[in-house]
């Protein structure tokens, strides 16, 4: 157990206890009590250092030799000990704490001088040993051996020689026994590094992990934290190229209190699950945290942080660590560089910060419009923060890509926040997604976007956001089967994302695959049933097809849940008029064009409804608007289907090379 000294006894007493070290058991008035191996551990290395102080690394490195653990886990153990010592004498004292320095044990141990063996260093192992009982002790428990029985009375001088004979073999079973259980602790330790090193089929193990957001306990107010802290974990996490981090869109549907963290891991196709609690209380706050091994549910490490709140950032930095200690990875000085980044020194900018990440998670138009107040509040406080200028700006790129606002007013403001991103820190792999986003959607640079994703993939090709949007830009430059090798790759990240699994979809639809389409829609849905792209697309693959009653059922179904959203009613005109109904199409086109004189939506949903009623020159007048706007969808006009009757216009072509687009 321990090589402070090199003696080293199988048998300990003191009170009523007595420790049988070989047979890695404590008694109390001859009767076993049942504790703990590590517990067992640490009890031992106290009393065969009776009455000395061991330091408090000492004796974590020598229990936990083979692990690393936080000081909380040794408090945990000492704790139960007192619990067991004390049990039938409240008024002993056993272990004495050394404020700032250990522990030492403080009840007087006896050690029988028959149980002395010569060691000079000896093992933790957790493998519980067998030793042979001496005489005395059988004799105690009124079992005469055989052997006696039947020896006739022999002289004191031969009692004594048989007497030494027989310590010296009960000396050589204790070594043997010690001897054994090393062993056997070493090749299970091999053993189970091993398997550690390789899963099923031999495949690497422990390289992919869900963090699932932190329940917040208490004031709902700062249920922001919960998904913060959970999306700053996650960011540290993703930063290292050797494990595949689940992104915040993936699991943040596991919010609920009753989630069974081993149910999403399954679902969620990971080694193990970060699972953890927080709550704050003033300007405190306790965390708890897990890391369990999907497999098996075992935990591979637990802990308990209660600091102030000013302290999160190392609180976050001790728990990435602690994480990555536990997986097979090997950290580079720029894994443990990108670690180390995390918020700014001003709390109160970390705090606006995860309020405009929480709310830019909502993914609704309001959740946007508070995110983008919040993160402009965290530059004002601290102009240099990066993160919050990659969530501004990917803010902005979303209202100015779903017609929240313009694009022409939202592209300016998106574009600087990535700059400004890239400027504070150039190996910041959101800041150079952010750009790429901006690069694709507003600026129909293609050249430029994929250098920027390129390098954004370069810092963290484990991003499922970035695969993502790489795959967007081989979908509109016409590369259909590599952006879906691409967005393959995102889903084998983020397998259960419903955007991620609809954009698969979106993919086969361009590729004429109709039929792949409208499965995958309708994985697309089942993963997330409020997902609103869902209806009025698959509405579009039926319509392909045919199945013109089929695709506005779809259409009808999604403005009942959602409302005469512009995009929704633009395809049911379509459908409309694909299948005859040409009142009812002229009327959808009515409605478009009286409400885009009210409020702005991309005016290539107007294109759309022309298109399906064979108005060349209208369709044609809108698709100047909505290049003159610089509406992002168009971007995708040389890959829609719905498109094809525009496409033997020459005006179409010209259309196609403004946007920068092959034919």
């Amino acid at each position: 157990m321990t090589a402070l000294g090199h003696k080293t006894r199988c048998v300990y007493e003191f009170g009523s206890f007595r420790i049988d070290a070989a047979e890695r058991q404590l008694l109390r008035d001859n009767q076993p009590v049942p504790l703990p191996p590590k517990v067992f551990d640490v009890l031992l290395v106290l009393v065969e250092n009776s009455g000395h102080i061991v330091g408090k690394d000492e004796l974590m490195k020598t229990v936990w030799s083979d692990t690393f653990v936080e000081e909380a886990n040794l408090t945990v153990n000492i704790s139960a000990l007192r619990k067991v010592l004390t049990a039938t004498s409240p008024e002993q004292q056993f272990i004495e704490t050394i404020p700032k320095r250990g522990y030492r044990f403080i009840a007087p141990v006896s050690e029988p001088q028959d149980n002395i063996v010569d060691l000079t260093t000896r093992e933790n192992t957790e493998t519980r040993t067998i030793a042979e009982e001496d005489d005395e002790t059988s004799s105690q428990a009124g079992v005469v051996p055989a052997f006696e029985q039947k020896s006739p009375p022999v002289s004191s001088g031969t009692r004594r020689k048989a007497r030494w004979k027989l310590q010296l073999a009960l000396g050589l079973l204790c070594v043997l026994a010690i001897g054994l259980a090393i062993a056997l602790f070493y090749f299970r330790s091999a053993r189970e590094a091993k398997q550690l090193e390789t899963g099923a089929a031999g495949k690497p193990a422990l390289k992919s992990i869900a963090v699932l957001p932190f329940k917040t306990l208490g004031s709902q107010d700062d249920e922001y934290l919960g998904i913060g802290i959970t999306d700053a974990l996650i960011t540290q996490l993703g930063n290292i190229r050797q494990i595949a981090v689940r992104p915040t869109s993936a699991v943040r549907k596991y919010t609920d209190a009753g989630q069974d963290p081993l149910a999403a891991g399954h679902e969620q196709a990971v080694e193990v699950v970060l699972d953890g609690q927080l709550q704050r209380d003033g300007d405190r706050i306790r965390v708890t945290v897990q890391l369990i091994r999907v497999q098996d549910g075992a935990s591979l490490w637990a802990a308990k942080f209660d600091d102030r709140f000013t302290n999160i950032f190392a609180v976050e930095d001790s728990i990435s660590q602690q994480v990555l200690r536990q997986l097979p990875v090997e950290l580079s000085d720029a894994d443990q560089a990108r670690l180390q980044k995390h918020g700014p020194e001003n709390i109160e900018a970390y705090q606006l910060y995860l309020k405009g990440t929480y709310f830019w998670n909502k993914f609704t138009e309001d959740g946007t419009k508070k995110a983008i107040e919040y993160f402009h509040q965290a530059i004002e406080i601290d102009p240099n923060y990066a993160l919050a200028y990659v969530g501004l700006s990917d803010a902005y790129n979303v209202q100015g890509a779903v017609g929240i606002v313009r694009p022409r007013e939202a592209m300016p403001k998106a574009e600087w926040a990535a700059e400004r991103a890239i400027a504070l820190d150039d190996t910041l792999a959101e800041a150079h997604a952010a750009a790429a986003a901006n690069k694709l959607l507003f600026d129909w640079d293609w050249a430029a976007a994929e250098r920027e994703l390129r390098r954004s993939l370069e810092l963290n090709p484990n991003s499922a956001e970035a695969h993502d949007l790489y795959a967007y830009y081989f979908d509109v430059t016409g590369r259909l089967d590599e952006a879906m090798l691409e967005m393959k790759r995102a889903q084998e990240l983020a397998p259960l994302t419903a955007s991620i699994n609809v954009d698969i979809a979106l993919i086969s639809y361009h590729m004429r695959r109709y039929d792949a389409a409208i499965g995958q829609y309708r994985k697309g849905s089942e993963l997330d049933p409020d997902f609103i792209e869902v209806p009025f697309t698959l509405g579009q693959a039926y319509e392909r097809k045919g199945m013109y009653t089929e695709a506005i059922a779809e259409c009808q179904k999604a403005i009942a849940k959602h409302g005469r959203d512009p995009a929704i009613v633009s395809v049911l005109g379509y459908a409309y008029a694909m299948s005859g109904k040409r009142n009812e199409a002229q009327k959808i086109v009515a409605e478009l064009t009286a409400r885009w004189k009210q409020n702005y939506f991309p005016p290539t949903f107007v294109v759309l409804a022309y298109t399906g009623l064979g108005d060349k020159d209208q369709a044609f007048h809108w698709l100047d608007i909505a290049y003159a706007e610089r509406d992002s969808q168009l971007i995708w006009v040389n890959v829609e289907p719905q498109f094809e009757p525009l496409s033997t216009d020459p005006r179409f072509a010209e259309t196609v090379r403004r946007v920068g687009l092959p034919l």
